[in-house]
């Protein structure tokens, strides 16, 4: 039997900088799109970042990516909304220090995947302040904890989204309903009960009732009810950046 001697430092040296390596590979198939998403939000190293690029993205080479810029000092869990030939959008949280961050990654396929565009869910500042200002209350009043809780499901994640959803389907059923047939008391009601902001439907997308749980200018967050799924937006960076199908013609949805 051959057998290899180390000095104690040296070998101690190679086992830390095999375990620094080990660290630093993505687990996916190089050039998946899984792989491009961890290369880009969790390893603090994308080596030849520029040719996984492409469309807007390509103008932010010179950049360092997100997971470049937290180097590890947070968690990042991705998953897929959807996967097709040439395209896919995998869905990011990125958690640490009591907050989290929620990304949208879009691919795109022609001779090889890459990046195409990539959008965070962000509101400003002062939002998060009252929702911090209002967990702090010791006795909050019924006001409170309805804004507190409609804040908490715009911030959050959307599997809080998707969850709140779930629980409350009968319920977005009756304001479905009550809005369908004009029941003004039975709709503010019930939508008061869930802590929800408005109600509507848009010519653009025949069939569909938004349920939004709150807004601020162009950003919103919410569920859509369908009657005709061919009249459900489309995902794309330009506006509605996450639609996702929870229950048979309900969706949770969120817009920039």
């Amino acid at each position: 039997m051959i057998r290899f001697h180390f000095a104690p430092t040296a070998f101690a040296l190679l086992l830390v900088l095999s375990l620094n390596i080990a660290a630093q590979q993505s687990i996916y198939p190089q050039g998946s799109p899984e792989w491009l998403v961890d290369m880009f939000f969790k390893q603090d190293k994308f080596p030849d970042k520029a040719n996984y690029l492409a469309g807007e993205m390509s103008q932010d080479v010179g950049y360092p990516s997100i997971g470049e810029e937290i180097k590890g000092s947070a968690t990042v869990s991705f998953r897929k909304i959807e996967l097709k030939t040439n395209s896919a959008i995998y869905g990011i949280d990125v958690t640490g220090n009591g907050s989290n961050a929620i990304f949208y990654c879009y691919l795109i396929k022609s001779d090889s995947w890459k990046i195409n565009a990539i959008r965070k869910f962000q509101l400003p500042k002062f939002i998060y302040t009252i929702a911090d200002s209002l967990s702090g209350i010791s006795n909050p009043s019924a006001s409170d904890k309805s804004l507190l809780t409609s804040i908490n499901l715009f911030t959050g994640t959307d599997e809080n989204l998707k969850s709140y959803l779930s629980k409350n389907i009968n319920d977005l059923y009756k304001i479905v309903d009550a809005f369908k047939n004009d029941e003004k008391d039975v709709l503010r009601s019930t939508m008061d009960k869930l802590c929800l902001d408005y109600i509507y439907s848009d010519a653009e997308h025949p069939g569909c009732v938004f349920v939004q749980v709150s807004g601020f200018e162009r950003i919103e967050a919410g569920f859509i009810y369908t009657s005709n799924k061919a009249g459900v937006p489309q995902i794309s960076p330009e506006r509605f950046i996450v639609i996702e199908e929870v229950l048979p013609n309900w969706f949770v949805y969120r817009a920039m």
